[in-house]
């Protein structure tokens, strides 16, 4: 059985959506970023950089959230996540590398003053954030327009990290109102009929 180590509030959860999505059977093994788990020696042999999530698949050990999510949609999607043709994947990967190349950052430093700052965040880093999530977030609001999902006609694996990414932003005081359609992409992913079983499951548990 395949199984994801990390926390469903880390990037994990990202890995977990996408074996929702595709039916797939799954163990999660629960951990916190930075936490004593990851740094053991038992998950190093697995993920030296003792970061996480790390995905197994009998003897497949793979790290690196956009691989295993590309591994997932390949091996396993038939189709769904991913595109039909090599004009249609390279779009996939183009707007899923813009998102983690210039906004990742950003929204990652976002949410660690969130996280972190015992409400008192450092306004440099916020307003540091804040000036290159602007920078990026209009042609992202433009490509948008009058779409469902970021790229083609389906929910493909760029939409499942590039809305969780930006997601964590709106934790930290972002403001979506001059982005519209960013801010609508995001909440369809977040309410995902896939998201609503994870987190079902993690309520359960």
């Amino acid at each position: 059985m395949i199984k994801v180590y990390g926390s469903v509030f880390s990037r994990a959860g990202m890995v977990m959506l996408a074996l929702e999505e595709l039916g797939l059977e799954y163990e999660s093994v629960d951990m916190l970023p930075r936490s004593e788990q990851t740094q053991s020696d038992e998950y190093r042999a697995l993920n030296p950089t003792g970061k996480i999530p790390t995905l197994v698949d009998g003897d497949l050990v793979l790290f690196e959230t956009q691989a295993i999510l590309y591994y997932l949609a390949r091996q396993y999607g038939e189709g769904r996540l991913w595109a039909q043709t090599p004009a249609a994947e390279a779009d996939i990967l183009r707007w899923s590398l813009y998102i983690s190349n210039q906004m990742e950052v950003p929204a990652l430093d976002m949410l660690i003053q969130f996280k972190f700052s015992n409400g008192n965040p450092d306004q440099s880093v916020i307003e540091r954030a804040t000036a290159e999530l602007t920078r990026f977030m209009p042609l992202l609001e433009q490509q948008l327009d009058g779409r469902e999902w970021i790229s083609g006609e389906q929910f493909s694996i760029a939409d499942i990290h590039g809305a969780m990414v930006l997601s964590w932003p709106k934790l930290g005081g972002f403001d979506y109102s001059a982005y519209p359609n960013v801010h609508r992409w995001i909440k369809s992913v977040l309410s995902h009929p896939a998201q609503k079983r994870l987190m079902e499951k993690v309520k359960g548990g």
